[in-house]
């Protein structure tokens, strides 16, 4: 699963489950946003994964939720 970590200039700095990518902003749609899930299109441009980005918000959530209530 690959993660927009941030965006530095005219990069973005992509997280995959082991290893940091960095890439250029001009690879990403513009509907790209720092925390988002994204997955390559036919055209070889990262677009978000909208189900993929809602899944790890709920689950990040739950975790957080789960923290402070220890």
């Amino acid at each position: 699963m690959l993660t927009v970590d941030r965006f530095e200039e005219d990069k973005a700095v992509i997280f995959d489950d082991d290893r940091q990518m960095i890439i250029g902003r001009d690879k990403l749609s513009p509907f790209v946003k720092e925390g988002d899930v994204i997955i390559i299109s036919d055209s070889g441009v990262y677009i978000p994964d909208n189900a993929g980005t809602e899944r790890i918000r709920k689950d990040n959530l739950g975790l957080l939720q789960k923290l402070l209530n220890k």
